[in-house]
């Protein structure tokens, strides 16, 4: 049974991967066969993975056989990000009183690399390094019910959130305030950091408003 369910985590992180790079597009039908095929796998795990994918939002059920990439509308996406900014907010602001030096260290490196690509236009390797960056100080929060929640909702939220990174001027933007949170963190000043990462996904929402 172990088994099953590693496979059927494993299958869901592919899939899910998928959906998040684009692979399968917002509004593309999926079935299991197809996936099975495509991941190498037995349906029953896959199976399993789009059942998790639809509690989670990234898949929806047209009907009893037909399930799609759920393609969401503008006003549930400023929902969520509306959701997130204070989850997250929250998160930064507990980070900044429990994050260790081994911590910081590691968003520092973080950091420098998001700017390495930044630089380099790396679109996809930033998008990647962000992702990162957020789970790290969710991470540093300490609070496994906080995190929790905010990976529901962020996941949901990452269906458009790559649209937001795919401009230099945006990654630039979103570089910066990651280096203003960083310095927050650094200083060990919760409110500012909370008040910043709030502000961060704010931002974020606008940048994806304008592209």
């Amino acid at each position: 049974m172990g088994g099953l369910a590693s496979l059927g985590l494993r299958a869901r992180n592919m899939i899910e991967a998928l959906i998040i790079d684009g692979a399968i597009t917002t509004g593309e039908k999926v079935t299991e066969r197809d996936l099975a095929e495509r991941l190498g796998m037995s349906r029953a795990p896959i199976r399993d993975a789009i059942k998790d994918l639809l509690a989670d939002g990234l898949l929806q059920r047209l009907s009893a056989r037909s399930i799609v990439v759920r393609d969401l509308q503008l006003s549930e996406v400023g929902e969520i990000y509306e959701i997130r900014s204070m989850l997250e907010g929250r998160a930064a602001y507990l980070a900044a009183t429990r994050l260790s030096a081994d911590g910081l260290q590691g968003l520092t490196e973080l950091h420098e690399q998001m700017c390495a690509a930044s630089d380099r236009q790396m679109f996809s390797e930033y998008y990647q390094l962000n992702i990162q960056f957020h789970r790290a100080i969710h991470r540093a929060s300490a609070s496994p019910r906080l995190v929790s929640m905010i990976e529901t909702v962020m996941k949901e939220s990452l269906l458009f959130r790559s649209r937001g990174l795919v401009d230099a001027a945006n990654l630039g933007e979103s570089s910066a305030e990651h280096a203003m949170i960083l310095r927050a963190l650094n200083h060990q000043d919760p409110d500012l950091a909370g008040l910043l990462m709030d502000r961060h996904i704010r931002g974020g929402l606008a940048r994806l408003r304008l592209t």
